[in-house]
């Protein structure tokens, strides 16, 4: 199997899981959202990375040794910055639902985490038809989460006749999504400054496919 085909099939599986992980939510409509983010935070933040880079990273020490305290600083606090996002993430959905939640927080996060990282590293590229690519891309996902606040602020118009506090939910949800947005694109913040830990993993045995 090429890289291109693994690439592709990894991402498939990766949007599906996306896209699915708070089903569970809908059956357990008897535990506060509280109750069910603290057993996704425990599971999901907690135990499973480390478990899964100490099976695919060897030499975990010496590749934070090698690669310096600086990247492992950057990487540790944009991925802290994405944690608190997932918060955030957890209270939008409990305020404007699935689909709303899902559209204006990965609109935000792939805009401002394809932009920002080409501007501050790539800036020689920004001219180039790759750089091109990638601004057209990013004004299509800004028109697709403009329609979608549109939508969300049609739906607080109709909701807040029938319900006093629709109004405050909705205008809630959408800047826990907006603020969630934004921290989850310090996952491609993590992984552009904190590429000397990817060498270093590399470099000590890690394949290409786990080193990030």
């Amino acid at each position: 199997m090429s890289d291109t085909t693994l690439g592709l099939a990894l991402l498939l599986v990766a949007g599906i899981m996306n896209a699915s992980f708070t089903l569970p939510m809908k059956f357990t409509r008897t535990w506060s959202w509280e109750n069910t983010w603290l057993a996704w935070s425990i599971f999901a933040l907690i135990l499973l990375p480390p478990v899964v880079t100490a099976l695919t990273v060897p030499r975990l020490g010496d590749v934070y040794r090698d690669a310096g305290l600086g990247p492992t600083v950057l990487a540790a606090t944009f991925g802290v910055g994405w944690g608190v996002a997932q918060v955030f993430f957890g209270l939008a959905v409990e305020s404007i639902g699935i689909a709303l939640t899902f559209s204006i927080v990965l609109g935000i996060s792939a805009a401002v985490g394809s932009l920002l990282p080409l501007l501050r590293l790539h800036s020689s590229q920004l001219f180039t038809a790759a750089g091109g690519g990638v601004i057209a891309g990013v004004v299509l996902v800004i028109i697709g989460v403009s329609i979608c606040a549109v939508a969300g602020r049609r739906r607080e118009a109709v909701l807040s006749g029938a319900a006093g506090r629709a109004s405050a939910s909705m205008g809630r949800g959408l800047v826990l999504s907006i603020l969630c947005g934004l921290g989850a694109s310090f996952v491609n913040f993590g992984l552009t400054f904190g590429h000397p830990l990817l060498l270093s993993a590399e470099k000590f045995g890690a394949a290409s496919l786990w080193a990030c």
